[in-house]
């Protein structure tokens, strides 16, 4: 995964920026819906922002993507080893 560190640099200064302008918004609208906007939704409506203004984010993306596909905890892996150990 070739990433280009100066652009990112940018990239990440723009979602900072981003982030900050729209995080009140999104308390507010969680508390009038009373629902909460999961982590991938923001990273949704960033990505979205971006789009439609034109910014690249090429390696952002790539960044994101990897985190995502990341299990979230070790539990699939325990649940085999937990298996081979009955067996």
């Amino acid at each position: 995964m070739k990433i280009n560190n100066d652009q990112l640099f940018d990239e990440v200064v723009l979602a900072k920026e981003y982030f900050q302008s729209n995080w009140e918004q999104w308390k507010q609208e969680e508390t009038t819906r009373d629902v909460i906007i999961s982590s991938e939704e923001k990273w949704l409506r960033l990505f979205g922002h971006f789009k439609e203004n034109h910014l690249a984010t090429s390696n952002l993306i790539k960044i994101v993507k990897y985190a995502f596909c990341l299990p979230g905890t070790s539990a699939p892996v325990e649940r085999v080893f937990s298996l081979m150990n009955n067996a």
